[in-house]
């Protein structure tokens, strides 16, 4: 039995569509922190729902009982130390139970480059990987690229609808290789089903890299609006996006954020590797498609990648 968590999320939903191509929808079990929360999709798969949560050991021990793999998708958000200590959590409950093989969700900040980050949202993805390695299960660390629909996340939160013709980031620019979430769903899939890269540490990138600035001339191009980035201090990006909905506009989270671009700039998201392109055995979706369907500008290119 395969156990899916965060399947209601960006990622886990698409993990988990396409684990139900490739198995019987009676070998999975949907591990939910609130199971009234499932999607329709989910509900209606066939799959068993659990109720576990990362931060309640005995509920972990009930949802996971008889898991042979686990798909132990990150917990939510950037702060470090409940993310490390909901991960922990998660993996002691996979070692009390025995679970044979645990396939974690982390990032892909540093990789190919060096062994650490200086971006703060990679600080809690290391200390998991670390502590899983020592657990003594076996493991596969998928380092996820960054997804090509968070690109407004690099952009200021940026909208066609509310933002301006300017876009201001800190510190500085860099490549990123895009990858859209649907690919890495599928190709986190066919390496699940298939039980391969058995204690290794893997990299999904997309095909190519774009860095923000070529983003801003991509969506300048879709929208034939006359977009430029500025870079700024940090305090200037602080200033600009002080005040947004949610705790994106928070200046703590601000502050933590822009150590994202002092990564870019390291080159810490540039390295393209060819792994899901030969798992998927196609091309991947294009960027500009995404930023195409993101900006509801449409167009008859999605055939290019469908193969």
């Amino acid at each position: 039995m395969i156990v899916v968590t965060g399947a209601t999320g960006g990622l886990g939903s698409q993990v988990f569509k396409y684990l139900l191509q490739l198995l019987p929808a009676s070998q999975i079990t949907v591990s939910l922190h609130n199971p009234s929360g499932a999607s329709e999709f989910i509900k209606t798969s066939g799959a068993q729902i659990r109720q576990g949560s990362y931060t309640d050991s005995s509920s972990l021990d009930s949802a996971w009982a008889k898991a042979d793999k686990l798909f132990l998708i990150s917990y939510p958000g950037i702060s470090r130390e409940p993310r490390v200590a909901a991960h922990k959590s998660a993996i002691d409950a996979a070692k009390r139970l025995s679970i044979g093989h645990v396939y974690y969700t982390s990032l892909g900040f540093g990789t190919g480059i060096s062994p650490e980050s200086v971006a703060d949202v990679m600080q809690a993805h290391l200390e998991t990987e670390r502590y899983l390695k020592q657990s003594g299960l076996k493991y596969t660390i998928i380092r996820e690229g960054i997804y090509s629909e968070s690109w407004p996340l690099y952009l200021g939160f940026w909208s066609k609808e509310e933002g301006g013709d300017e876009v201001i980031i800190p510190n500085a620019d860099g490549p990123i290789a895009w990858v859209s979430r649907e690919d890495l769903g599928e190709a986190t899939a066919k390496i699940i089903a298939e039980g391969a890269y058995g204690n290794e540490t893997i990299f999904l990138s997309g095909a190519r890299t774009y860095t923000l600035t070529e983003i801003v001339s991509l969506i300048s191009s879709i929208l034939s609006r006359a977009l430029k980035i500025k870079v700024g201090t940090v305090d200037d990006y602080v200033t600009a996006n002080q005040g947004k909905r949610g705790p994106r506009g928070e200046p703590a989270f601000l502050q933590q954020w822009a150590t994202t671009y002092t990564a870019l700039a390291k080159g810490e998201c540039s390295v393209v590797d060819q792994t899901i392109k030969r798992v998927l055995g196609r091309e991947l979706k294009p960027m500009e498609q995404t930023l195409r369907e993101m900006l509801g500008v449409a167009d008859d290119s999605v055939d290019r990648y469908a193969k």
